[in-house]
């Protein structure tokens, strides 16, 4: 029986890496790095886009993400007419 014909991935939920990077590891990498280049300043971009990218890695690794989450969740502006009625915070569950 061939072994590789019922072979399953391993890992489903994790998301496609090119070179060694996700799209927001590399976004993280890529900021700083095109910024210095345009400003003129391109060894301080790279070594800031290296600094960024081994920092969102550090963070990133606790809670699978969910810091950064909560993060921008908590500390991003947000449009104040997203909600059409808004719901009193001491009602945790409608039933009926």
């Amino acid at each position: 029986m061939d072994r590789n014909e019922n072979y399953l991935l391993n890992r489903l939920d994790q998301p496609l890496r090119f070179l060694g990077v996700n799209k927001d590891e590399a976004l993280a990498f890529m900021g700083p790095t095109v910024l210095g280049f345009f400003m003129g300043y391109i060894l301080t971009g790279l070594s800031l886009g290296i600094l960024f990218l081994s920092v969102y890695r550090v963070i990133k690794k606790r809670n699978e993400g969910a810091t950064l989450l909560h993060a921008l969740y908590w500390h991003l502006p947000t449009s104040r007419r997203s909600f059409k009625i808004y719901v009193p915070s001491h009602i945790r569950e409608y039933i009926g």
